[in-house]
């Protein structure tokens, strides 16, 4: 009876055994069947080092396996990119795929040229145009190139360091105009801004774009220049007729003709504005300086270097007694008002806007005269330099009313002698060619200087063309 009962209680162990093997079985595969997979991918490189749960996992492409469903932060780590964090999503059961963006470290680089607007290649692909600022780029050794139409380009190369700014500034050199030279008759000499030239014409230059006066001579002819302006990669001509005829030496000669003279809306004394006939003259094609005004004045004193300085501090009287020695005589205040403004009535000898780039007056905050002939493009149009700045010019004439001008003065009359151009101490507006300005004729203030002319002989007339 026990036996029996012992081998029942024994039948129903083993049984509830078995259910209990076969519950925790199905427990553990329905377990496993909720766990979750995931492959991890980047871009725009593979390899990058793969870290979860604070270990390194391997190297993307990388599967991982048996994963609890829910949040998974991973990251990626790989040269020269930064360090990539992300949060994942796993479903229960599911086997996901990701593709991990991976941002390049950056440095950042300004292209700026002067003219702007070049054209700026990095590795070889154009970006842009100057100026380009804080254009991001991957670290690395980079190379770039800079061009623009008509001038040089520039090619060079850096090392980018992640979060560094690299200023990138050029000034682009202009390339080479290219200027003929004729003359009729051929065979003149040429003068480049007072240059000498070793070939006579015809010949072909290359100069550096920028104004240039041109000038050329020869025995037996009148001396004749023509101011050009020179272009980056440009080819122009250039062709001075000569007139038979001798200019004395550093003096150019001023046609016969017609000018306007006089100003209507400026100063007061210089009106009426109007037409003036003046005979043809010559005059000097700069002030006297300090070395020509020793030599007719032993005592004249001046600082060491100065020699081509114009002469200052000198009196109308002073002015005029060297004129006389010399053989010639002052400008009257048409002829130095037409060899400094031509015939078309401009304000200033090189056009009608002011430019410290030609001519050195007060703005030009120098406080003192320069050598002569300093400023090329302020050559007025018959090729007188300085006739703007640079020292006040005596001139013969009383300061008197123009005919026609209604306006008095109480300085009118045989008083003041009249100065014209004005100086290193004056402003603009002294230094058109129409202002006038007078003194007693002992004045010898520091920017007060001169110029002289001579009369053609007299068989010889010289009309303009």
């Amino acid at each position: 009876m026990v036996s029996s009962y012992m081998k029942q209680a024994v039948v129903w162990g083993i049984r509830w055994a078995i259910v209990i093997i076969l519950l925790a079985s199905c427990s553990s595969e329905k377990k496993k069947q909720q766990l979750s997979s995931v492959t991890i991918d980047s871009s725009p490189e593979q390899g990058a080092t793969v870290v979860v749960f604070g270990e390194e996992k391997g190297v993307t492409p990388l599967t991982l396996t048996d994963l609890p469903p829910g949040s998974l932060e991973v990251i990626l780590k790989k040269e020269r990119y930064q360090r990539t964090v992300e949060t994942l999503l796993l479903r229960p059961g599911e086997h996901s795929q990701y593709k991990l963006e991976l941002k390049p470290l950056q440095g950042y680089i300004n292209f700026e040229t002067e003219p702007p607007g070049a054209e700026v290649y990095l590795e070889g692909v154009k970006i842009g145009n100057t100026p380009i600022f804080r254009y991001a780029v991957e670290i690395g050794h980079k190379k770039y190139k800079l061009q623009l139409t008509d001038y040089y380009p520039v090619e060079g190369d850096l090392e980018v360091r992640e979060d560094f700014q690299y200023p990138i500034k050029y000034i682009l050199k202009p390339m080479e105009g290219t200027i003929n030279i004729l003359s009729r008759p051929t065979g003149g000499t040429v003068r480049i801004n007072n240059v000498p030239q070793s070939q006579k014409t015809p010949l072909q230059l290359q100069l550096a774009p920028g104004e240039y006066l041109i000038t050329v001579s020869a025995d037996g002819f009148l001396e004749e220049h023509s101011k050009v302006l020179i272009q980056p990669n440009k080819e122009q001509t250039v062709t001075l007729v000569l007139k038979e005829g001798e200019t004395p030496p550093g003096m150019v000669l001023i046609p016969a003709g017609e000018f306007i003279f006089g100003e209507n809306e400026r100063s007061p004394d210089e009106a009426p504005r109007r037409k003036v006939f003046v005979p043809a003259f010559y005059i000097d094609k700069y002030e006297v300086t300090n070395e020509e005004f020793k030599k007719v004045f032993s005592d004249h004193n001046f600082p060491k270097g100065q020699e081509r300085y114009p002469v200052t501090g000198v009196s109308w009287d002073q002015a005029m007694s060297y004129a006389t020695r010399v053989g010639k005589r002052l400008p009257t205040e048409i002829e130095w008002e037409k060899a400094a403004r031509g015939e078309d009535g401009r304000e200033y000898p090189w056009g009608n806007e002011f430019s410290l780039d030609f001519c050195n007056t007060r703005e030009k905050n120098l406080d003192m005269p320069v050598p002569i002939g300093s400023y090329i493009g302020g050559v007025s149009p018959y090729g007188c330099f300085d006739m703007a700045g640079n020292a006040y010019e005596w001139v013969s004439d009383w300061y008197q009313r123009y005919e026609g001008n209604q306006y008095i003065r109480k300085e009118y009359g045989q008083i003041y002698r009249v100065l014209r151009g004005g100086s290193f101490m004056t402003e603009k507006f002294d230094a058109r060619c129409a202002r006038r300005h007078f003194d007693r004729m002992d004045a010898n203030r520091a920017d007060y200087g001169f110029r002289c002319v001579k009369d053609l002989p007299k068989n010889l007339s010289v009309q303009k063309n």
